[in-house]
């Protein structure tokens, strides 16, 4: 009995040792399922981004580098560079198209704007805690709503490689068009959208992006400023102006409410660091919907009904939609996602500009060589 037992074990022994040779040729069966599938997912991601490409006109990015970007942020600049630096725009400061450099540009100017506002900030809120006096309520609101706004604002001056928009200009549109880009909206809310009422905070992003483009097409329709890129500045223009007016509404309120200057102070800080990637962000691209078809022409509501402009256009009214729904995520991660995709749109537009500005600069070049 037992030596039959034995001589029946062995099959089941030399059984198990074929199955164990097996197990590698399944472990390679799977890890080439796992690459086919990673293959067709990236086809598919591959397939999407170039139907968004497609529909939007966008182009891919090309020799770009975010490092090479902010390359420049710490290098040392003389205080003549900073003072000569917003001296552009004028007739006889604007460079002629030979003389504008094409390549990408590499803004400074943004961050020593933003770490002085932040430092003044840094000093309201020292004077405040140590005297308690509520005169420095008002300066505290005004460095605190305009800092981060006007230093995004300055890195789109900068990234306008043409030159040819002054401080006088920006200055107006942030003034005067972040005011009208208000009225605009605010007499668009007033309009019958009862069968609307159930999309909530969400319907400021139909009602809003229009009202600062209408601010747009009042308030910047001079014809010198014909160039995408222009369109880029104008639009964030704008909406800084709407971001600073807009957070002093906010913080005002929450000061009137609540007496408490801790959260006024924290709604300053949240409204203007997340700035850069909503309003500033979705109108900048918004004026670059617009320049698409309207270039250096007088405005034409036919424009408006462009794929060219509106393809591009919807992008930033699903953006604002999106990020005044009630879906949050934690640290805000729902916001940079979106002002994330909103940058990746910018960088594309400013890659789009530079190579309008490139071509024209290269037929001024073969007119004057001939």
């Amino acid at each position: 009995m037992n030596g039959e037992v034995q001589s029946q074990e062995l099959p089941m022994k030399g059984k198990g040792e074929v199955q164990s040779e097996e197990l590698p040729v399944n472990e390679e069966v799977r890890s080439e399922e796992q690459q086919t599938e990673e293959v067709d997912v990236s086809k598919i991601i591959d397939d999407i981004h170039g139907k968004f490409n497609q529909f939007t006109g966008l182009e891919k990015l090309e020799g770009f580098s975010f490092r090479e970007l902010l390359s420049d942020i710490f290098k040392h600049h003389k205080r003549d560079e900073v003072e000569e630096f917003f001296t552009v725009g004028t007739r006889s400061t604007t460079p002629s198209i030979e003389e504008v450099d094409t390549t990408w540009p590499r803004p400074w100017m943004f961050f020593r704007a933003l770490t002085f506002s932040g430092i003044v900030y840094f000093l309201f809120n020292i004077a405040w805690e140590t005297f308690k006096n509520v005169n420095l309520i008002p300066g505290l609101m005004a460095v605190g709503t305009v800092a981060v706004p006007i230093s995004a604002l300055i890195f789109f001056f900068e990234i306008n490689v043409r030159r040819n928009v002054s401080l006088y200009v920006m200055i107006r549109l942030v003034v005067l068009g972040g005011i009208a880009s208000l009225l605009f909206s605010l007499l668009l809310f007033e309009l019958p959208l009862k069968e609307l009422g159930f999309m909530g905070a969400s319907i400021a992003g139909l009602i809003e992006e229009p009202g600062k483009l209408m601010a747009l097409v009042v308030i910047a329709r001079s014809p010198k400023y014909r160039y995408k890129i222009n369109g880029l500045l104008l639009g964030a223009a704008i909406g800084t102006g709407f971001a600073i007016f807009e957070s002093m509404g906010y913080a005002f309120r929450a000061l009137l409410i609540t007496k408490d200057k801790d959260i006024m102070t924290d709604i300053i800080v949240l409204r203007g660091v997340l700035s850069p990637f909503a309003h500033i962000a979705w109108t900048a691209i918004c004026g670059a919907a617009l320049w698409r078809v309207k270039g250096g022409r007088p405005f034409a509501l036919r424009m408006l009904f462009d794929g060219h402009f509106w393809h591009l256009f919807i992008l930033p009214v699903i953006l604002h939609m999106v990020w005044n729904t009630d879906f949050t995520l934690p640290y805000h991660l729902k916001n940079i996602v979106l002002g994330s995709i909103a940058w990746l749109i910018i960088f594309a537009l400013i890659q789009e500009g530079l190579k309008e500005i490139r071509r024209e600069k290269s037929n001024a070049i073969q007119k004057t060589a001939i």
